[in-house]
């Protein structure tokens, strides 16, 4: 989502004679410290070696789709001296050199929710339905939330930035407890239940919300809309097992309850398109949905061991929002 580093910057070749170095050399705790320092220095070069690690993994997947009979085994790599013509350099390089890198590994969740220590001691509660992936093989501060929604518990780390991409939306904190959910709409909702956190929206990394404990902020379309949340507790009351919601698209609430166990239910594309706010517990959420005909111009129709919510006949236009 940040502006591309130029490959032939200062900035560009340091970053991509990092990649190979954790790529192809053996890499001690003082050189890990170093580049640990490097890209803590200035979030352009967090984003410069995420770019040349990406080509490296391109690079090495397009190798093995060419030979999958063969089993390279990994050799150390040279740190260049110099690099000429970006990527072409960089490939010549891998080509000299064979190793096959493993992208990071995702965390997901299927219909229950999931604890994760992540690698720099904080950690991540992942709603059910949820897909977080790790931005990089080697910054262990920075993730991109695909799908779903998190709580993350961050642990301060000498200044360190903790990171996480939602779409569009970026949230950056030291350390601090705060939950980032995607809907199937696009729309970003971030909480917070502790400390502060920046959100920042867009290629030009404009700031759109500065939270505090009880904030909250919906970003969707390219705008921000913030609130308070009646307890700072309340960020992420999902984990307590009640889902709440303010001004979402009905098609996110029904895509959470599929998530969570509800495979019956689906939405037409015009009843999911009709905003709502609601609050309830989990285990109530039959009858949540028996009452949406008192909530919103919808019905419920069963057929089959399937719940279709459409749009009631004669509804014109989406209640306004």
């Amino acid at each position: 989502m940040n502006a591309t580093v130029d490959p032939d910057s200062p900035i560009g070749r340091e970053a991509r004679a990092w990649a190979l170095a954790v790529s192809g050399e053996p890499f001690p705790p003082e050189r890990s410290a170093d580049l640990r320092r490097w890209l803590d220095a200035d979030p352009a070069h967090a984003r410069a070696y995420e770019e040349a690690e990406a080509v490296l993994l391109a690079l090495s997947e397009l190798q093995s789709l060419a030979h999958p009979a063969l089993q390279p085994r990994r050799k150390p790599l040279a740190r260049p001296a110099a690099w000429i013509g970006g990527v072409t350099a960089l490939a010549a390089c891998l080509l000299a050199a064979v190793f096959i890198a493993q992208p990071p590994a995702a965390l997901e969740t299927g219909a229950q929710p999931r604890q994760i220590d992540l690698r720099d001691g904080s950690t991540a509660v992942l709603a059910p339905g949820s897909r977080l992936v790790p931005a990089s093989r080697w910054n262990d501060r920075r993730y991109v939330l695909e799908r779903g929604e998190a709580f993350f518990s961050v642990r301060k780390a000498e200044g360190r930035r903790f990171q996480v991409e939602v779409g569009e939306t970026e949230i950056e904190v030291l350390g601090t407890r705060f939950d980032a959910r995607t809907s199937a709409s696009g729309q970003v909702r971030v909480a917070v239940e502790e400390g502060r956190v920046a959100v920042y929206q867009g290629e030009a990394r404009k700031e759109v919300a500065r939270l505090a404990a009880g904030d909250y902020v919906l970003v969707e379309n390219g705008r921000a809309q913030g609130g308070r949340l009646p307890a700072p507790t309340e960020a992420a009351a999902w984990r307590a097992g009640r889902l709440a919601y303010a001004d979402a698209p009905l098609g996110d609430v029904v895509a959470d309850l599929v998530a969570r166990g509800h495979a019956g239910l689906q939405v037409t594309p015009r009843a999911a398109a009709l905003r709502i706010t609601a609050s309830f517990q989990l285990d109530q959420a039959d009858r949540f949905i028996a009452s949406l005909p008192e909530i919103l111009p919808v019905s419920v129709r069963s057929s089959g061991g399937q719940r279709t919510i459409d749009v009631r006949p004669g509804t014109t236009s989406s209640p306004p929002r």
